[in-house]
């Protein structure tokens, strides 16, 4: 038996409340996680989890041995940081998250840059729109973009982008070309909610620095950036998003600029982390070279060499 993988697989579990979720977390088959953890049990001759159908609870052993497992783990990341600040070498896994639409069209084009000057590295991207628990999910670092709320995390300001007003062909053809804000009673937008919660339907914008808000209908509301454009392509209402995400489509001609003397402000986008005293220098770099990677994109660099 791997102790330390053991240990890092019954985190996982103890952390989150479910085998399911420390499988797609860890990236580990969800038997493998539980015979794991049926194995640590056996092995200590205690019950660590308390299971059910519906839920995964911790009993007063299982309380006692998440604690120091985690003081364990986090010393030995602690020992691995000590020597990869002696080598010019990084190695580990990076786990991050961040939205789909900024991995898909600032990130991912790039990551073969990043491995190539750290090919013993790996990133483990989690990809929720929605806001998860840093801490809980063990998550290194996340982008998110919006005015942040107050939490114990750092946050890193990367910068803000260009926001633009968007339909597509489809939906010009059924409902007709917005052009004035006194017509947007007769069209509708795309509501974008990543979190559970009540929906305000409406079209934003700006005007002498002061955020306005027009009630608009709506049709659809999605939980995440790729669906978000995905109902906009598919002539579903009208979409406000980071102007670079979209310079491909409007090209083709697969989506249409509309009302561009009303749009909303520039969205600040962050990197988050945890304040650790040892935080490991593979996730420093990394958080580096996404602040130097935002900033080529917002300068309309895309063909600088990181």
């Amino acid at each position: 038996m791997d102790k330390i993988e053991t240990m890092k697989r019954y985190i996982a579990v103890a952390q989150t409340g479910s085998f399911t979720q420390a499988s797609n977390q860890l990236g580990v088959p969800k038997s493998a996680i539980s015979m794991s953890v049926s194995r640590l049990e056996e092995h200590l001759q205690t019950r660590l989890l308390r299971r059910s159908t519906r839920q995964v609870s911790l009993t007063e052993a299982g309380e006692r041995y998440l604690s120091q497992s985690q003081r364990l783990i986090d010393e030995l990341e602690g020992l691995e940081n000590q020597f990869q600040r002696e080598s010019n070498e990084l190695s580990g896994v990076i786990k991050v998250d961040m939205p789909s639409r900024f991995f898909s069209t600032v990130v991912a084009p790039n990551l073969h840059q990043w491995f190539e000057l750290h090919p013993k590295t790996q990133l483990r991207l989690v990809g929720a729109d929605y806001r998860i628990d840093l801490i809980k999910e063990r998550i290194d670092c996340v982008i998110r973009g919006g005015v942040l709320e107050d939490s114990n995390l750092i946050a890193r300001h990367l910068g803000d982008i260009e926001m633009i007003n968007c339909v597509s062909p489809s939906y010009v053809e059924r409902y007709g070309l917005p052009t004035q804000l006194n017509q947007l009673d007769q069209h509708f937008v795309v509501d974008y909610a990543p979190e559970q919660g009540a929906l305000q339907s409406g079209f934003e914008y700006v005007k002498n620095n002061k955020t306005h808000f027009v009630s608009t209908k709506s049709l659809i509301s999605v939980s995440t950036t790729d669906a978000y454009l995905s109902a906009c392509l598919n002539g579903l209402g009208i979409i406000q998003l980071p102007k670079w995400g979209v310079q491909e489509q409007i090209a083709r001609g697969e989506l249409i600029e509309v009302l561009s003397d009303y749009v909303c402000m520039p969205m600040p986008m962050s990197v988050l982390y945890e304040s650790r005293h040892q935080q490991p220098r593979r996730i420093r770099e990394f958080i580096d070279w996404l602040s130097h990677l935002f900033a080529r994109f917002s300068n309309n660099q895309p063909d600088t060499k990181l």
